[in-house]
C-alpha cells in the first residue's frame, strides 16, 4: 500500500515516536523506500550561536537543535535499524515543513509522517507547527503521531 514514506525527524522524542511508527509501516509493507529528513533554517553555526547567547534559557534550546542535525540523523539510524529497515537520509537547510514537503514531492511519497509535539496556543504562534502545515499542504496521505500524556 505504502511504496514511499517521509517522515520528518528534529530530533524530539515526538519525531522518535513518528520513526518507530514508520519502522513498523516499513516492515508491514516490505520494499517501502524510507525518506528521513531533518531541516534546519539555513543560519551558520556562529550566527546560531551568537544568536542564542542573546535569548533567555528556554528559547536556546530551539536553536541549539539546529547545531545537532547530525545526531538527529544518527538517533533516527539507530531506530530505524533496530527494525531492520534501510532508509535514506536527507539533511537540508531549510525551513522544516517546506523541507518535508520537498521531499514528499522529489520522492513522490505516499505517506508522510510527522510528530506532534501537542504545545499550547503560544509555543504554536511562536514556533508554528510543522504538522499543521504538513497536513495542509502534503499531496499524499499524511499520518500525525500524536504526543500521548503518561495516564
Amino acid at each position: 500500500m505504502f511504496a514511499t514514506i517521509v517522515v520528518g525527524t528534529d530530533g524530539s522524542a515526538d519525531a522518535e515516536r513518528a520513526l518507530r511508527t514508520v519502522a513498523g509501516l516499513a516492515v508491514a509493507h516490505p520494499g517501502a523506500a524510507v525518506h528521513v529528513v531533518t531541516a534546519n533554517l539555513p543560519l551558520t553555526r556562529g550566527e546560531l550561536s551568537d544568536l542564542a547567547a542573546s535569548l533567555p534559557e528556554e528559547y536556546r534550546q530551539v536553536l541549539h537543535s539546529h547545531l545537532a542535525a547530525e545526531s538527529k540523523l544518527d538517533r533516527a539510524r539507530e531506530i530505524l535499524a533496530e527494525a531492520g529497515v534501510d532508509a535514506t537520509y536527507h539533511d537540508v537547510a531549510a525551513d522544516p515543513t517546506d523541507a518535508i514537503l520537498d521531499l514528499v514531492t522529489s520522492a513522490d511519497a505516499d505517506l508522510v509522517v510527522v510528530g506532534s509535539r501537542g504545545e499550547g496556543p503560544a509555543r504554536r504562534l511562536l514556533h508554528g507547527s510543522v504538522s499543521t502545515k504538513v497536513l495542509h499542504h502534503a499531496p499524499c496521505a499524511v499520518l500525525v503521531v500524536k504526543h500521548r500524556e503518561a495516564a
